[in-house]
């Protein structure tokens, strides 16, 4: 007679996508290098922020316009990136124009995604009359044209940057919806979820405890590219002069320097540090939402 044999199966922990993504980075060189400098340009912008305030980078001093970049050891006069046509050192004004788009660019990200999992999760998971009603709805917020919109609220709004985070989330949000909406409606007809309601679990507990959770990884790279997105539409809109008020500065307003023929023959320094800052940052933003995307698709993984 045979003894009877007993398996034994190892449980394998996944890793989260937090560690995944962090193997992604490790083992993409772009993506390393892009990380690393996200983090010190955020590092800077934190740092500097009690330091340089938007009154003391917008300071005016007439006596020192477009002076040309200069480094002098222990003085006060010296303007590593020069100055613009207010005497403004530049230097001053890009760390500031940095973490204004920043903060735009978080923000904006960072709501719309809300509003765009409240909406998709709710229209994906129920489906029927619930889903057509919030997507016919969204479809047709889809055809108002947003950037006419905004330009138009601008002019009506006090330009501040809650407001400019408010207009972008108006009109950022309808696409993330139906992502997430399709994604949940394919969620909803898993077996797990039939489970769980027959358990008698609620359906907002299986909506934000087992649903977002296996949809998060398809839904984060588009998080990371929504903020460089964001920080090139607030550019534009500062460009044109649609943006920030004047005298806050934003990469925009400094970019729009180089609309000025003299400018950008002959001062360079006025208008290259924020497209540069603004280049090297989508750059790394994109290499980061890369690495993020592939560990979200094994089918992509390096490692």
């Amino acid at each position: 007679m045979k003894n009877d044999q007993l398996e034994v199966y190892e449980v394998v922990k996944v890793p989260s996508l937090f560690k995944l993504t962090l193997r992604e980075i490790r083992a993409d060189k772009l993506a390393l290098i892009g990380s690393i400098i996200i983090f010190l340009i955020l590092a800077t912008v934190i740092i500097a922020a009690p330091i340089i305030t938007t009154e003391a980078a917008a300071r005016v001093n007439v006596r020192n316009r477009y002076a040309a970049p200069s480094w002098t050891e222990g003085g006060s006069e010296g303007h590593i990136l020069g100055t613009d046509g207010g005497g403004r050192d530049v230097l001053r004004l890009l760390i500031v124009a940095a973490r204004n788009s920043l903060i735009i660019g978080l923000g904006v990200a960072g709501f719309s995604i809300i509003i765009g999992f409240i909406v998709g999760i709710f229209s994906g998971f129920y489906g029927g009359w619930v889903d057509m009603i919030i997507m016919r709805l969204t479809d047709t917020w889809i055809l108002v044209p947003g950037l006419m919109f905004t330009i138009a609220m601008v002019e009506l709004l006090p330009r501040t940057i809650t407001n400019m985070i408010i207009l972008l989330v108006i009109f950022s949000w309808m696409g993330r919806a139906r992502l997430i909406r399709s994604m949940a409606l394919q969620q909803s007809n898993y077996d797990y979820v039939a489970a769980s309601k027959t358990l008698g679990t609620r359906n907002l507990v299986i909506m934000f405890r087992e649903v977002i959770p296996n949809i998060m990884p398809v839904i984060a790279p588009d998080v990371v590219l929504t903020i460089a997105a964001t920080i090139g539409v607030e550019t534009a809109l500062s460009m044109i002069g649609f943006g920030l008020p004047i005298g806050t500065p934003s990469l925009g307003s400094l970019v729009s320097n180089s609309t000025v023929l003299i400018n950008l023959q002959h001062r360079w320094w006025t208008w290259f540090p924020a497209i540069f800052l603004m280049f090297t940052l989508m750059m790394c933003i994109n290499f980061v939402g890369q690495a993020v995307q592939r560990a979200a698709d094994p089918r992509q993984r390096m490692v």
